[in-house]
């Protein structure tokens, strides 16, 4: 078996160099002229684009960047070697890729320049992203399936309640509607008497309605779109979920949402999730408070933010559980399965906030999370 013949000068050993670099690279290495006419491509452009090296090159780098970028890509060069303006010249994109069979994918582009006899080249680095975008998405579709299976949990703790709350217009709707068939059964019907009764029951229906549309809203599942949202509507429909007919009569709750505040940029029923865990927390929390309490109230935070904090007056937290209390399987309850916080935790951060917890004055915890507040120039 005879060796290779080795190189006779330093430029084949560059070359041969160059060659080993573009075949182990996992990464596309492509290099262009001042034309945007391809010189060299790596042997990563076969997987990862389904080209074949030698179908690349003399052909323009056009051939991979999908429209409309695709047209503007030669001038982008011609400007630059006139201008010497970086727009990505050592600077790192992320783009996407047109492959051979004209499907795109996400790619991390990095640029160098330089020089082969008086005349530019252009080397980029090209690394597909599909598995890290992937790797993101599984995350995400996790993170959102566990935000529903504890929305939907939180319902099954409430059903009983829940019922009760239901059975309640039911049956009025019932007596009332009884009460007017009977006006109307007499021999000298009292028609007014039993339009008002009709009425009654009207209002009921609608009263069902709107319990059973506002438990639809918070345990459908949602894709996570934030939006513009006003404040003061977003906790006073999550305070109305929350907090049973009976709860009403036993708990002060109290709401402080100046009409100043600016709107937030939240998915809202994530959000009103938040608040619908740290409301039934502090509604278990006072449970066996003589004059229980609930404050809920909103204030500017670093500019850039709102902050939202809920507050009650029962026995606070335990200072074991402080540090560790937002973390999965962490609760205070005998019967908790500690995951309430730690969504509230996930929902916060992926909004681009934090979230805390005080203790209340003279007694108490007091939760608080901060979101970025809406400006005209986000999405």
């Amino acid at each position: 078996m005879r060796a290779p013949k080795e190189p006779d000068t330093e430029l084949g050993r560059r070359d041969l160099l160059l060659k080993a670099l573009l075949s182990l690279s996992p990464d596309m290495i492509v290099t262009i002229d001042r034309h945007s006419i391809i010189q060299s491509a790596g042997a990563a452009a076969s997987t990862m684009l389904g080209y074949a090296d030698k179908e690349l090159v003399g052909k323009n780098v056009n051939i991979m960047i999908p429209p409309p970028y695709r047209d503007q890509h030669d001038a982008n060069v011609r400007r630059y070697v006139e201008t010497h303006e970086a727009h990505i010249i050592g600077i790192g994109r992320k783009l996407e890729a047109l492959r051979k069979d004209g499907t795109l994918i996400p790619i991390y582009l990095r640029v160098a320049e330089v020089w082969d006899g008086g005349e530019p080249l252009f080397v980029g680095m090209v690394h597909d992203l599909t598995k890290e975008e992937q790797a993101k998405d599984r995350e995400q579709e996790m993170r959102t399936a566990m935000q529903h299976m504890s929305r939907v949990a939180s319902m099954g703790e409430m059903a009983t309640g829940l019922a009760h709350e239901i059975n309640q217009p039911l049956t009025a709707i019932n007596q009332y509607l009884s009460a007017a068939t009977h006006q109307l059964n007499e021999d000298n019907p009292d028609i007014g008497s039993a339009l008002n009764f009709i009425e009654k029951a009207s209002r009921q229906t609608e009263r069902t309605s709107d319990i059973i549309r506002s438990l639809r809203q918070f345990v459908r599942f949602t894709g996570g779109e934030k939006r513009h949202c006003p404040l003061e509507p977003l906790i006073r429909e999550a305070v109305d979920l929350s907090l049973l007919e009976s709860e009403r009569k036993r708990i002060t709750v109290a709401l402080d949402i100046p009409a100043a505040l600016p709107e937030v940029r939240v998915e809202p029923v994530q959000i009103q999730q938040v608040l619908h865990n740290l409301l039934r927390n502090a509604i278990e929390a006072t449970a066996d408070i003589e004059a229980p309490h609930i404050r809920i109230f909103a204030k500017p935070h670093r500019d850039t933010h709102v902050q939202i904090c809920l507050e009650d007056n029962g026995p606070g937290i335990d200072p074991a559980l402080r540090d560790d209390l937002f973390d999965r399987f962490v609760s205070g309850k005998s019967e908790g399965l500690g995951i309430g916080l730690a969504i509230c935790r996930s929902i916060v951060t992926a909004h681009g906030g934090t979230i805390w917890v005080e203790d209340a004055s003279p007694r108490g915890a007091r939760f608080c999370f901060a979101i970025p507040a809406a400006t005209e120039i986000q999405p």
